[in-house]
């Protein structure tokens, strides 16, 4: 029988914990699944509702503190990894390391150095002691080299590693959506995919000339404003509907928060992993990655997007080639190897 890997995070469709999940799966481990997310909706029978979760938030991180004990107990894992679990206190942590004596570590995905406002749609919000909880972990990767080398410099066993490519999900080779849009009756040839935010509003709103087909939360907030130009969606682009759009549309969008600052978010291999034509806002980091006009095309302002949207939609040669380019180096960036490499720098290949 192979290793066992207890994984731990929210699970479901285009999550980050599913595609790692099946990254150590092809790696030969035998990975059980702990939804944290469901854990702590479940832990009582008022947690759906998003204001007494608010209220009462403390008390359910115990309960699933509980829970992940117990489950850590019952599983016995060779070693456990944490997809973000904002969640986790520093003494829940140190627990199940000192009595598993296991590899525990953590990817974490978001900003750590900055907190998530209380928000009723999110099941939870960043630990004001984010920092001290990640001190106990074996190893923490995040995507950014600076925040990596910042939480050394706070006694964080930090590391980098890059966001990558579910490629049983994103691939080049798969189906496109159903056409016209079953949604809307429309032919999206430029999309964006990805949850509303004011800068991204900005950015799409400077879009003129081209029609962009919009997936993601909160963004019916910002259809009035469009003036009809641009095709706000109510049903969510996840997993492979997501790669079918990217797939298929003349451009993939990938506007970066600031938060991503200067670095990339998953949307980067998302795209490219799926054949897509990416135009990003610049980053040194996606840039080095993708080479600028070799990979994809970025615009620095957002003046630039409807002079660089015509260009890549009319010359169909250069954006064959960058999807072609773009794809060939997002295959060396699957969650297969970043699992690998995980698994050597914890003593565990």
């Amino acid at each position: 029988m192979g290793k066992r890997l207890l994984l731990i995070g929210g699970f479901g469709p285009g999550q980050l914990t599913d595609s790692y999940a099946n990254g150590f799966e092809r790696r030969g481990l035998e990975v059980f699944r702990f939804d944290s997310d469901r854990a702590y909706l479940e832990a009582a029978a008022f947690a759906h509702n998003p204001y007494f979760r608010r209220a009462f938030r403390s008390w359910l991180w115990d309960k699933v503190h509980r829970a992940t004990i117990g489950v850590a107990r019952a599983v016995m894992p060779h070693a456990v990894m944490v997809i973000k679990g904002s969640y986790l206190d520093a003494q829940t942590v140190r627990i199940i390391r000192r009595e598993l004596g296991v590899p525990f570590f953590n990817y974490y995905p978001d900003h750590p150095y900055c907190g998530v406002p209380l928000n009723p749609r999110k099941t939870s919000a960043q630990r004001r002691d984010l920092i001290d909880v990640l001190k106990e972990y074996t190893r923490v990767w995040t995507w950014e080299p600076a925040l990596s080398a910042r939480l050394q410099s706070d006694g964080v066993s930090a590391a980098y590693l890059p966001f990558g490519v579910d490629d049983d999900v994103f691939r080049p080779d798969g189906p496109g959506p159903s056409s016209p849009c079953r949604e809307c009756t429309l032919d999206h040839r430029v999309v964006f995919v990805g949850q509303h935010s004011d800068k991204r509003e900005e950015h799409l709103s400077a879009v003129r000339e081209h029609p962009v087909g919009l997936w993601g939360s909160r963004w019916s907030r910002a259809a009035g404003r469009f003036g009809g130009r641009h095709a706000v969606h109510r049903e969510p682009a996840f997993g492979e509907a997501c790669a079918a759009l990217y797939r298929s549309a003349d451009v993939s969008l990938n506007v970066v928060d600031d938060l991503n600052m200067p670095g990339h978010n998953m949307r980067t291999f998302e795209i490219t992993g799926s054949g897509g034509a990416m135009l990003s806002s610049y980053t040194d980091e996606q840039a080095a990655i993708f080479p600028a006009g070799e990979a994809a095309m970025y615009y620095h302002e957002r003046e630039e997007l409807d002079d660089l949207l015509g260009r890549m939609r009319a010359d169909r040669p250069f954006s064959a080639r960058l999807r072609r380019n773009a794809a060939a180096i997002a295959s060396g960036h699957s969650y297969q190897l970043r699992a690998a490499t995980m698994l050597a720098e914890l003593g565990l290949s």
